[in-house]
């Protein structure tokens, strides 16, 4: 079977709202070698209906419901690719993002990961935010082998467990490259899962702080 350049792991809970418009900006990057994997997260909406009827024709796994962690861990498993990303069901890919974090990867295979700068926007994904780059899983592309290498995303948080994992990519010596174009348009409603429950949200912050600066520590 052949290998996909890029796979593209999309977790969704309950999506319905705006997984039409996150496949298609995925298939529109114009990378024709690429293959999406939606991990359905025991939706009871019409996210499988949507994501079944998409032109992308995605891979669709049903699991749970067990926690985005899992879903993720299950994506990056499944997934083929050379190169690995990630897209929530509520953002949003600029066109060329791909072509553009494709590039360096293919000519410096000293680097890990590309990522690039996110803007965040409102639900009509109006910008609220000017652009700052960051290490999201969603405004990032990473060589698949050394992103298994990592392990998995802990699961004994339910928010920052993305931080974790980036924070333990710094700690294996990974070597970023930043792009100056927008990578992501982050959509930001009353439905994300950083809104609510922020008293744990903060106790999970400070749970993988202290993580991370045990791992600078000799």
């Amino acid at each position: 079977m052949r290998t996909p350049l890029v796979s593209v792991i999309t977790c969704v809970r309950n999506g319905e709202a705006y997984l039409q418009e996150a496949l298609d900006s995925i298939a529109n990057q114009d990378v024709p070698d690429l293959e999406s994997i939606i991990i359905d997260d025991g939706s009871t909406d019409g996210t499988v209906a949507i994501a079944a009827a998409h032109r992308l024709k995605p891979t669709i796994i049903s699991q749970g419901p067990l926690g985005l962690s899992l879903a993720q861990n299950n994506g990056f498993r499944r997934a083929r690719g050379t190169y690995l990303s990630c897209l929530d069901c509520d953002d949003i890919w600029p066109p060329g993002r791909l072509a553009a974090m494709i590039a360096p990867l293919e000519s410096d295979p000293s680097i890990d990961a590309v990522h690039g700068p996110v803007v965040n926007t409102d639900a009509t994904l109006r910008p609220i935010n000017p652009p700052v780059p960051a290490k999201l899983f969603g405004a990032m592309l990473m060589r698949r082998e050394r992103a298994l290498a990592i392990g998995d995303i802990r699961a004994d948080v339910l928010h920052a467990a993305g931080l974790d994992w980036i924070s333990r990519t710094s700690a294996a010596g990974w070597r970023y490259h930043c792009l100056t174009e927008v990578v992501l348009l982050r959509r930001i409603h009353g439905n994300n899962l950083g809104i609510h429950g922020k008293d744990q949200a903060r106790g999970d912050l400070l749970h993988v702080i202290r993580d991370h600066i045990k791992r600078g520590r000799p």
